[in-house]
């Protein structure tokens, strides 16, 4: 029986992120960085087009896709057996990635991990130090950069297990859980929050989809300890990462903060400490100080930067096997850096003034409505077929919607290009060889 999908839950996801991206700008209009910029009406313009774009693409990719109709079949056990080897091979690699990276940064055994962790500040400082000495040394951990290339299985593995959870024996869900587990610590172990991110935003794209699906079947009363166990567990997210960033300012000797300058006399630090309110105050203005440096560059002049702008992980491989001049200074956030002293590689400027870099502020625009397009193409795709792929791509997607305020973080990182660029490769391949199926619309 055809089971169409609620005109609500095809924009599902995109309410979210509009509501989540409009929330980093008005905390950002509320703070004392607004007074530095010189013009609050072309950056409100060109915030509120970007944002207006991609909602505007989305929609035009729902208006245009034909197939709107959950799939409602359950997986069949030759499926269910693919899809348990592809968790067991996503586990392994988790696994893999975690420990790989304890061991490289320097971890010889549990007790001196647990200790570092509970000093993420000099964890975070000890991570520049191993950077550093690589460059100096040439030092290259094979392992890693093997995992990298294989980094779809990491894509595709949480959301995949959220999504099939209730198909998964006792031991496979023990097995995730763990290797989770050692994944977020091996980043906790570096003093960086990137694990936790990653983890949240991907179990995210799986709770999505399985709501989408309908299959999120639950009563009031469980509505309620689930809407309780979730503010715990955000209040806890929280609580560590101020708690992390707090120890970053000590390690470094911060005494202030970008959005609030001197905490000192703020309510929250008279009720929970100046060093907690330097915490939480950074914390607030992480998704948010990056607009500041947006409207930095808006002033700036175009120079194209050859495609370092929209993949700095590209460009990094371009540098080290070719050589040659470093594009990396002809994007937008370090020619404006020599400009205005806005530091590209602390602060950030959005993820706008870097896709300028190569397709200019009008096209970022553009961009951004191709992105929504795309967007919506995956979450119906995720619903109309159950598409692991799709799946993978979701997390991914998300993870670009939720750091635009910030930086291009999926395609910045070596991890996040080789994701995307395997699942774009796979699917057109997919598509090559599967022509004229009558559910590809």
């Amino acid at each position: 029986m055809l089971s169409p999908i609620p005109r609500r839950t095809q924009f599902l996801p995109i309410r979210i992120s509009i509501v989540y991206l409009f929330s980093t700008f008005f905390i950002f209009l509320s703070s004392n960085l607004l007074e530095k910029v010189e013009s609050i009406s072309m950056l409100s313009l060109y915030v509120i087009s970007v944002y207006l774009f991609l909602y505007i693409g989305y929609a035009f990719g729902v208006s245009t896709k034909r197939n709107k109709y959950l799939a409602t079949t359950e997986p069949t056990q030759k499926q269910l057996t693919r899809i348990k080897r592809l968790l067991l091979i996503g586990m392994l690699y988790l696994l893999a990635w975690g420990i790989n990276q304890i061991v490289d940064f320097g971890g010889n055994s549990v007790s001196q991990v647990l200790n570092t962790i509970s000093n993420p500040g000099a964890a975070y400082s000890a991570k520049f130090e191993v950077y550093e000495r690589r460059v100096a040394t040439g030092e290259v951990n094979r392992l890693t950069q093997l995992l990298i290339i294989f980094s779809v299985f990491y894509a595709a593995f949480i959301p995949t297990l959220v999504v099939y959870w209730r198909y998964l024996n006792r031991h496979i869900r023990t097995l995730s859980i763990a290797s989770i587990i050692i994944y977020i610590l091996s980043f906790l172990f570096i003093g960086t929050q990137k694990g936790i991110g990653d983890v949240f935003i991907h179990i995210l794209a799986g709770a999505l989809i399985l709501s989408g699906m309908q299959l999120l079947k639950i009563d009031r009363r469980q509505k309620i300890k689930l809407a309780r166990a979730g503010a715990i567990l955000l209040a806890l997210v929280f609580s560590y990462m101020a708690f992390n960033q707090s120890s970053r300012a000590e390690e470094f000797g911060l005494t202030t903060t970008l959005m609030a300058g001197d905490v000192s006399n703020t309510w929250i630090s008279h009720i929970f400490g100046r060093d907690a309110a330097l915490g939480i105050y950074t914390i607030i203005g992480y998704p948010s100080h990056g607009y500041l440096g947006l409207s930095y560059n808006l002033s700036t002049d175009f120079e194209f930067s050859y495609g370092a702008g929209l993949s700095q992980a590209l460009e990094s491989y371009r540098y080290q096997f070719f050589g040659g001049t470093q594009n990396f200074l002809l994007t937008y956030p370090f020619r404006t850096e020599a400009i205005t002293g806005w530091p590209a590689g602390m602060y950030w400027s959005t993820a706008f003034p870097w896709f300028a870099s190569d397709v200019t502020f009008p096209g970022t625009v553009a961009l951004m409505f191709v992105a929504g397009f795309y967007f919506s193409r995956v979450w119906l795709n995720c619903l109309t077929r159950r598409d692991i792929l799709s799946f993978a791509m979701l997390g991914q997607l998300l993870t670009f919607i939720a750091f635009l305020p910030a930086n291009n973080q999926v395609l910045m990182q070596r991890q996040g290009l080789w994701a995307v660029a395997t699942l774009i490769a796979i699917n057109i391949f997919r598509k090559l060889t599967h022509t004229g199926s009558p559910n590809r619309r």
